[in-house]
């Protein structure tokens, strides 16, 4: 059943439709609608075999493993070679996967020598939040996170809530970590709504996931896509070289630079109280960031952040990365983090 369906404004950076679907059964037909008498190639995270073979055992596919290391030059030529060798002429190219995953085979078509019909298919929530209005996909190189990026987009992004179902509550709790940090910098509306949720037994209410899922698309689709905790995220993945995973590099991002934010003096002490609650709800993460701290604080350029002004407003930042070790470590020794 299509559960909601728009195409956001048509700027040049937003060109793609986006779908929600309730039931992975409803996809093949909802594709040959998109599509009527093409055909297909289907690339589909290794994972996704494991969880969710009824979705998987029908059709020719070609495997693609995830994970941080493995969105690199080598896996998006992988795909590439995979496309030049198809006997499929002129295919929709269907990619079925986690970020990591969306994030390679969109660096593969971006730089492929002809332009594709591309449908990207999240299985993990926090990728279905995200969602890709960017109009770019990235690259890891050298264990440096995102390091190489190129313009592109799908066709079409079609979510599907089903697919969350494997997730425990716990990875489904920690991915709102993305929606908070889209209601912490564009609207404190949707940060309390996320609150609410986590604050309650609805994580698993699937309903409730499919709204989550609408709104932060929807929102995204008109506004800046920018968010607090982006910047430290990526240094801290960057300085651990990918060992910290993507999820707890956002939630330690969004705590700091928050915190950062509070200590100088833009965000109020019961604002502070109010995001630290947030985050603790969604989850509880422990890792340890003393030698990622370490390299951040070699680092010479400084970092370009979005620090919150309040909740559902931002401003443009930038520290240099010895202040930041400092503020880090302020966090740690008060238990933010």
């Amino acid at each position: 059943m299509l559960v909601a369906d728009f195409v956001p404004s048509q700027s040049e950076q937003q060109k793609m439709s986006v779908h929600i679907l309730d039931k992975k059964n409803d996809f093949s037909d909802f594709l040959v609608s998109l599509y009527p008498g093409r055909h297909f190639v289907y690339i589909i995270d290794s994972k996704i075999k494991l969880f969710h073979t009824d979705f998987a055992y029908n059709i020719d596919n070609t495997p693609i493993f995830a994970g941080e290391r493995s969105k690199s030059v080598i896996g998006m030529m992988d795909v590439q070679n995979m496309i030049m060798n198809s006997e499929i002429i002129d295919p929709v190219i269907v990619v079925v996967g986690g970020g990591t995953v969306l994030d390679t085979c969109g660096f593969a078509f971006g730089t492929y020598k002809r332009k594709l019909d591309v449908v990207f298919v999240p299985t993990t929530l926090s990728a279905q939040i995200e969602g890709f209005f960017r109009n770019e996909v990235y690259l890891n190189f050298d264990r440096v996170k995102d390091a190489m990026k190129v313009k592109f987009q799908p066709n079409h992004l079609v979510n599907i809530t089903e697919f969350t179902k494997t997730q425990v509550i716990e990875e489904k709790g920690l991915s709102m970590v993305h929606a908070i940090a889209f209601g912490l910098s564009h609207s404190k509306k949707f940060f309390d709504m996320i609150d609410k949720i986590l604050d309650s037994e609805l994580m698993s209410n699937y309903e409730v996931i499919s709204h989550v899922i609408f709104e932060s698309l929807r929102m995204k689709a008109n506004s800046n896509w920018e968010i607090v905790g982006e910047e430290s995220s990526k240094a801290l993945m960057s300085a651990s070289q990918l060992n910290m995973p993507y999820l707890v590099a956002t939630y330690y991002g969004v705590m700091i630079e928050s915190f950062v934010s509070h200590k100088l003096g833009f965000i109020s002490e019961d604002e502070m109280d109010k995001i630290y609650s947030i985050l603790k709800k969604c989850s509880n993460v422990h890792f340890d960031l003393s030698s990622a701290v370490d390299q951040i604080s070699a680092y010479e350029e400084p970092l370009k952040m979005k620090l919150p002004v309040k909740i559902g407003k931002t401003m443009d930042y930038q520290i240099f990365p010895g202040f930041l070790t400092e503020m880090i470590y302020s966090a740690h020794s008060k238990g933010l983090i």
